[in-house]
């Protein structure tokens, strides 16, 4: 079978943190954090995987290899053990960020809401009568917080949030409001955060404001909410609402980015956000059906002893990919599985969760033989990997010449990890001379993995001009991304499966709740499902219309091409605007200089016929000529716009002479009329006469 990868996986010795001395950027509240830490982002965790292998013959024969010890198989994962990691879980990032609870004070209502929350996060937004089930039970839990407790902020939050989405009780956004308003006059920073949406679009019965919604984002964001900062960061690199201000938004993009890299510092978290655009998924759940079929294909293969399934399924296990809860004893059993069969793929990573004690115990030892083996087949995180605890000194004698030549090994492969900490030598000066511009290009390399270190670090030199001038516009847009992976950020995913299941009105809102953040993808989404929403929208056809408007303003401030065809189309059709032609090619003009071919083709048109342009054949031929240039699949509708304008210009060119012909021929009417009435006959009879030779033929 092909081989299915997920996101090259996180690894990090558990005891190693050692971090390379901060530089203070213009800016005093950043600081320039480069750690020697292994890190890496994973797609996130949603369904769960409940499988069992024949693992232990596995297990048998890499001891035969000598590459797992004898002290590895009393911590080796048993049938039915809890699996780690699991989303929900105490302390699991998932369900972190402002919920109102107050752990300090002693309550009687925090069991019952302590209770809840649990209950919340385990099943949070599933789609099934047991899910629904879970919820009702939340809500009688959160009921019940609250006859003990009506002033516990938890509480109202997430009742408010429960009425907001009907999850556990008749949806009702009056009385969501209601409860947030109570909860954000006792100082709930989640509370002011949903206030600042209700206000910022006009939702829940109140009227658009945006002041209270800035004033409201602000309060959420100075309370430490990661949605309510990144909000204000968002309005400040926009200016919406607020001056525009490249520094602020930095200073606000900073705080949830550096939760991030936290996260990421943790041995198997990898924090990231799973962004569908529903324009590419119009099918309806079809696309993610036909994922699931894969993996239930691979998860077969994997079974029947197929190694290269077996690593696939043990990394989608590892971080929790495709669908997949993250389990990372049921990916031992897979990568050892493949390993046994000599899979290097397989034996990096059984290094790798060796090194990190991840779904079995810590063991340097049992890393370096499996590192060392996949080395010797060319496998670059295993070179990687040994580059790394040469590094550090772990499992051997530290020695930065084997470091360097294993790292170095393993970046020319593309290694994220290994461009990240050869960048982190560079700027520290340890083991090679201290380097800044060579610093910035690995871990430019690295970013462009997704490597969330090197993303953060590189906001951190831009901002400090360490080797390249000082850009706050860069920096602002690579902490943006960081922040953008962080958990807060999960309305995307329950979004999108509420969308999934049909419930539109329920994922419009966490689409339109997601947009307030800046998240380009959501803004477009949003935008589409109020185009498709005429049949379930209950607010009037022009404010629908609007709203549309509105959000693909947004999307396309954000460079989405599409979002300014949109725009385009409804200046020129007068969808949510006056109808004005001017400002319809203007925004078309706009969407060409992204090189749009339906933009060049629109701008052919309007200067075909005059549309909102002046009427110049050229231009319009030019127009054309431009689409065939840059979208070579256009060639057919483009040649007949050709074959058309030639018409147009020789139709123009002989406009007297042609009007001469028909005034002649206007005398004549009978004639006319007999000879389209012939016409008409012969092409009759050519299409029966062709009708009776194909059956004379069948026969």
């Amino acid at each position: 079978a092909p081989r299915m990868t997920a996101t090259p996986p996180p690894s990090r010795s558990r005891s190693i943190r050692r971090s390379v001395a901060p530089v203070t950027p213009p800016y005093s509240s950043l600081l320039l954090a480069l750690a020697l830490a292994l890190v890496a982002a994973a797609p996130p965790r949603t369904a769960t995987a409940s499988l069992g292998l024949p693992w232990k013959n596995a297990e048998a024969k890499l001891r035969e290899q000598g590459l797992l010890h004898a002290e590895d198989e009393e911590d080796a994962p048993r049938d039915g053990d809890a699996s780690l990691g699991s989303p929900g879980a105490a302390g699991d990032p998932a369900v972190s960020g402002s919920d109102g609870g107050d752990l300090t004070r002693a309550s009687p209502a925090e069991v019952p809401y302590r209770e809840a929350k649990k209950i919340l996060a385990a099943f949070a937004d599933a789609t099934d009568a047991r899910g629904r089930r879970r919820a009702a039970k939340a809500f009688g839990r959160l009921t019940r917080a609250l006859e003990l407790d009506a002033e516990h902020r938890g509480a109202l939050l997430l009742v408010g949030r429960a009425y907001q989405m009907g999850e556990g009780v008749e949806l009702d956004e009056a009385r969501a409001v209601e409860y947030f308003e109570r909860a954000a006059a006792l100082g709930d920073p989640g509370a002011h955060e949903e206030l600042g949406f209700a206000y910022s679009i006009g939702w829940g019965g109140k009227e658009k404001n945006t002041a209270k919604a800035v004033l409201h984002q602000y309060f959420a964001a100075a309370g430490g909410d990661e949605r309510g900062q990144m909000a204000m960061a968002y309005r400040h690199l926009h200016g919406i609402g607020v001056p525009k201000s490249c520094q602020a938004a930095v200073l606000y993009y900073n705080q949830p980015a550096e939760k991030v890299v936290d996260l990421v510092q943790v041995p198997g978290l990898s924090p990231n956000v799973e962004k569908v655009r529903l324009t590419t998924d119009e099918e309806g759940g079809a696309s993610a059906r036909r994922e699931r079929d894969v993996v239930q294909y691979y998860q077969y293969s994997a079974d029947m002893g197929n190694a290269d399934a077996a690593t696939a399924i043990g990394q989608l296990l590892n971080y929790g990919a495709r669908g997949m809860t993250q389990d990372h004893r049921r990916a031992y059993r897979y990568f050892t599985q493949a390993a046994a069969a000599g899979d290097a793929d397989a034996m990096s990573h059984l290094g790798h969760m060796h090194a990190n004690g991840l779904g079995v115990k810590a063991n340097n030892e049992t890393a370096l033989s499996l590192f060392k083996k996949a080395a010797e087949k060319g496998h670059a995180h295993a070179q990687y990997g040994l580059g790394y605890m040469y590094l550090a000194g772990f499992g051997v004698t530290q020695n930065y010449k084997k470091a360097l030549h294993y790292l170095n090994l393993a970046a020319e492969q593309g290694s994220a990890e290994a461009q990240f900490h050869l960048g982190a030598l560079h700027i520290r000066g340890i083991a090679l001379t201290r380097d800044y511009t060579k610093a910035f290009n690995s871990f430019n390399l690295a970013a462009h993995q997704g490597h969330v270190m090197a993303t953060y670090n590189l906001a951190m030199m831009q901002l400090a001009g360490l080797g390249l001038p000082v850009s706050c516009k860069n920096a602002a847009a690579l902490l943006k991304g960081v922040a953008e992976r962080g958990p807060w950020n999960r309305r995307m995913e329950t979004g999108h499966a509420a969308y999934q299941r049909k419930s539109f009105p329920q994922a419009l809102v966490r689409y339109m709740k997601a947009a307030e953040m800046g998240l380009e993808v959501a803004q477009s989404n949003a935008a589409y499902m109020l185009e498709q929403g005429e049949a379930w929208y209950e607010s009037e056809q022009d404010d629908r219309l609007q709203r549309v408007l509105y959000y693909h303003r947004l999307a396309a401030d954000q460079g989405n091409v599409k979002s300014l065809l949109q725009i385009g189309d409804a200046y020129y059709y007068g969808r949510g605007a006056a109808a004005d032609r001017s400002k319809s090619a203007a925004v078309y003009l706009q969407a060409s200089q992204h090189r749009s071919p339906q933009a060049m083709f629109n701008l052919g048109l309007m200067h075909e016929h005059g549309i909102g342009l002046p009427k110049d054949l050229h231009l319009a031929k030019r127009y054309y000529d431009m689409v065939l240039s840059t979208d070579a699949k256009a060639s057919i509708p483009i040649r007949l716009a050709l074959w058309k304008l030639g018409a147009h210009g020789w139709l123009l060119q002989h406009e007297g002479e042609i009007l001469r012909y028909t005034s002649a021929l206007h005398k004549h009417n009978d004639l006319i009329a007999a000879a389209g009435l012939a016409i008409i006959l012969g092409a009759v009879l050519i299409v029966r006469l062709s009708v009776f030779v194909a059956g004379v033929l069948d026969n």
